[in-house]
Order: structure tokens, then sequence, then C-alpha cells
């Protein structure tokens, strides 16, 4: 699960130490607090980039997370406001006049300046105080949650990019391969056709099937192009942005789906981050009961004030005043009630929907897992059939070049073995993303899991 570690700097002028409460930069959140942050210097894309840098990247980039950790931010001054009521508050008000007068006793020019310093400190609401800050901490706990939630998706969608556009780039090897195996078999039914052991059918069949086969390669570079846009979306770049790339890591060999069902349901309950969101949502909506509560109930205040005057002409007055201000609602139209009523409402909601959620949550991971465990199954298949099939291919290429097979034998293994190969790239890369989106769904997906690895660029 991604950590929340809190910042270590409180933002200037910050007496209730909110910046404590903001979450850290998204990567910072991602790789840990003590990595130098990469938004800092990661202006541009590197002309060579692997996919721990690449999410490093969309975390800085993608708007998705810009917004939720704004979000979160905002929440943490919330939380502040709410912390501010606990103090007394001090107005100052300074009032300036001039006056003339005519044809009066008092006739003639009258300047007063007037300061007075007002205090007022409420003692007593029955609670209401006390459930506001713990409103606006709750919903702060969800917000940083909710950030939590935003990166691993933003992690999600780029990696299952990253694996995509490298899945295409093995089916377009694998289209070449084909068309190279097209074309040997094209020129094998022509040198028979000219030794006259073959018919020009032969040679028809060998041409549709290496037509056949460029034109799966065609569509296998268009498909590859279009990948590539699909991650430079993903890491908030421009669709046409190229950039080299190091190869993913292969998940398949991670050990996650090893663990019994029953112990990932509970790591989900436990670690996901919009779970843990849902549930200070409901607090949010509990402490929101009180807060309407004591709205309608009475309230005592201290208050204090002082006034100086200067006039001129004229004697300067000075007045001071203290204390105790009860404010008792008799009657306010219901509204109160209502009020309390639907602060009541709100928190079946949330509870409501924290209980979707983890149904939502407990299918998501039944689905993971079972999607691991038949795409293992899948590859294991998969690697044997592309074995099958390249045997069979050698041995129907070489009984045909020899002169016993018939050209059929040979278009029936060639297209065999480019299907087994395409299907063996398909399950590894339904694979890695099983394993990517299982991590996903019981909330462990961290840094560790795209340790990087030394392979060649592409």
């Amino acid at each position: 699960m991604l950590a929340l570690p809190l910042a270590t700097t409180a933002a200037p002028r910050d007496p209730f130490d909110t910046g404590s409460l903001r979450p850290p930069t998204p990567p910072r959140a991602w790789n840990g607090p003590d990595i130098p942050d990469p938004c800092g210097g990661l202006q541009a894309l590197p002309a060579t980039i692997s996919l721990p840098e690449a999410l490093d990247f969309a975390l800085c980039r993608n708007p998705r997370t810009r917004q939720s950790w704004a979000a979160a931010k905002v929440a943490a001054a919330q939380a502040g406001v709410a912390q501010g009521t606990t103090l007394p508050s001090v107005t100052g008000t300074v009032n300036a006049q001039g006056a003339d007068s005519r044809n009066a006793a008092n006739a003639g020019r009258r300047d007063q300046l007037t300061g007075t310093l007002t205090f007022n400190y409420l003692l007593f609401d029955f609670g209401g105080r006390s459930a506001a800050i713990e409103q606006a901490r709750q919903a702060l706990f969800a917000a940083d949650w909710t950030h939590n939630a935003t990166m691993q998706t933003v992690v999600l969608d780029v990696s299952r990019a990253y694996y995509q556009l490298f899945a295409a780039l093995d089916a377009l090897d694998a289209a070449r391969a084909g068309e190279q195996f097209a074309r040997q078999s094209l020129d094998a039914a022509r040198a028979r056709q000219k030794a006259g052991t073959a018919t020009r059918a032969d040679v028809l069949q060998a041409q549709t099937a290496f037509a056949q086969t460029t034109l799966t390669r065609t569509q296998s570079e268009g498909a590859t192009l279009v990948a590539r846009g699909v991650l430079s979306n993903a890491l908030g770049l421009a669709a046409d942005a190229f950039v080299r790339l190091t190869p993913p890591p292969p998940a398949e060999g991670r050990a996650i789906g090893e663990t019994a069902l029953a112990d990932l349901l509970r790591l989900a309950s436990e670690r996901r981050p919009e779970l843990r969101a849902a549930e200070a949502n409901v607090a949010a909506a509990r402490s929101a009961v009180t807060v309407e509560e004591s709205a309608a109930k009475a309230t005592v205040s201290l208050f204090a004030n002082t006034s100086a005057s200067v006039v001129q002409p004229g004697a300067d007055p000075r007045s001071a005043a203290l204390g105790l201000t009860v404010n008792i609602p008799i009657f306010l139209g219901y509204q109160p009630t209502y009020r309390i009523q639907a602060a009541r409402e709100q928190v079946e909601r949330q509870d409501a929907i924290r209980e979707q959620l983890r149904n939502d949550i407990s299918l998501e991971v039944w689905r993971s897992y079972q999607d691991v465990r038949t795409q293992e199954q899948a590859v294991t298949s998969a690697g044997d059939l592309v074995a099958s099939a390249s045997e069979s291919y050698g041995v129907a290429f070489g009984r045909y070049r020899a002169g016993v097979g018939t050209v059929i034998d040979v278009l029936n293994a060639q297209t065999a073995l480019i299907q087994a190969s395409v299907q063996k790239i398909q399950a590894r890369f339904n694979l890695n993303l099983a394993k990517i989106a299982l991590a996903r769904a019981i909330g462990a997906l961290d840094a560790g899991l795209f340790a990087d690895a030394s392979a060649p660029l592409r």
C-alpha cells in the first residue's frame, strides 16, 4: 500500500502546524520520505526512461494526482480553521468622523476619533466546537486516503500502458518473424515449382499466406504506435511524444496471489485507501450530527471591550466593559430540527457507501485472484504450445523442402506457430497485469513491485 509519510516542515505562519498534516508530494508518498523530491527537477521526460521513472514522472505531471494533492492540502488548512475556534477573537475598530453644524446651540466644527478593542471567547457550546474540529480532522484523513487511492490509480494506468506497449512491441516482433517464415515458405514453393515438383497453386497459396502476414505486420506496427500514444497520454504528455524505454520487470515472477484468498481479503479490508477514506467520511458525518445538535442549544461566551475617543473640541470619553453572553435559541422555524435530521441521514448514507465499497473491494480481490491463477496456467500452456508449434513447423518445412510434404502442411504449421507466439505474448501480458491488478486490489501496489531491471532499450 502507498504509505502516507507526513511532511517534516510546516507552512510559514502555521501556528497549528497544519503543514505536518498535509501529505508529501506524490512521488515521495510513493517512494518514501527520504528520497529527493523528483518533482523538483523532473521538468522534462528524459531521453530514456524505465518504468519506475515513468511512474515518478506521471505522479508529478498527471492532473489527477495534482488535484487530489491540492484537495488534501485544502483539507489540512480547513483543519487549522476548525482549531482556530478554540482561541479567543480580538477585534480592533477605528472610527473617524467630522461634523459641522450651523444655527445650533453648539454650532461649529467637531472632529472625533474613536478606537474600540473587542474580546470574545466561546466558553461552552455543548460540544459543538470539539465536534467541528473532529469533523475537519476526519475530512482531512479522508482527503489524504483519497489522494493515496488516486496515486494508486495513476500507477495502475501507467503500468498497464507501459506493459501494453511492450506487449505490442513483442507482438510486432512475432509478426515480423511470421512474415519471415511466410517468405521462406514462398521461396521454397517457387523453388519446387521451378524444379517441377510443385504446382502453381502451391505458389499462389504461399503468396496468399505471405500477404496475410504482411498485413498482420502492418497492423501490429499501427497497434504499437497507438500503444505509444496511450503511454504518453498516461504520462501527461502529448500523444506524439517518443522516448526510448527500458523493458518493464516481469511481474509474473512476483509472489503475488500465492497467499490464501481469505488472507488477501483481510489485507484489502485493512489496506485499501478507498475504504479508509470511507471510514473517515463516516466519522466526519457522525461529528457533523453533534455540530448540528449543539447549534440548537445555548452557548456561553466571555466578552470584553474598551473604547477611547479623541474629540476636538470637547472631552475625550473612555469606556470599558466585561461580561458573559448567554445565547439561547428559542425558535428558529424548525431549521435545527431538520438540519439534525439531515446530518443523521448523512451518517446512514456514508455508512452505506462504506459497506458497498467493502463489498466491491471483496469482489475485486476475488476476480483478481482468480485471474492471476487462470493467467498463470495460460502462460504455462502457451509456452508448451509455442514449443510444439515451433517443432511442428520445422518438421513440416523440412519435409516440404525435401519434396515430401505439401504446402498446406507448411502453411498450417506456420499459422499455428504465429498464433501460438502471439498467444504466449498475450498470456504473459495478461499475467503481468493480473498480478499488478491484484496488488492494487489488496492495497499493496508499492514501488518494490516495479524494481528496475537491466534490459535492452526499445
